[in-house]
């Protein structure tokens, strides 16, 4: 966004500051309206929002971190953590 666009938008969001709350979201509808009508709202269109913005699935996250090994104990983690700030710190 070029200095003029930041200062465009800035105005205008100072004139809209000033209308009443109905006439906001009027606007705000209308401005997502013309967003689903672009190339982007096309593309989106029929998927949540959780869709089209995550990435990797949840489940598929948890399947690459799952190992058959078991979980450290609370005494192990003390012990990875001790070591990584001894790695990082030094003495």
């Amino acid at each position: 966004m070029s200095t003029a666009e930041a200062n465009e938008m800035a105005d205008v969001l100072d004139r809209v500051k000033t209308w009443s709350p109905p006439l906001r979201i009027a606007l705000a509808r209308r401005i997502l309206e013309t967003l689903e009508l672009s190339p982007v709202g096309e593309a989106l269109r029929g998927r949540t929002v959780e869709e089209s913005t995550r990435g990797v699935p949840v489940e598929e996250v948890l399947g690459m971190l799952k190992t058959d090994r078991e979980p450290p104990s609370d005494e192990e983690c003390r012990g990875i953590i001790e070591e990584e700030r001894w790695k990082k710190y030094g003495a």
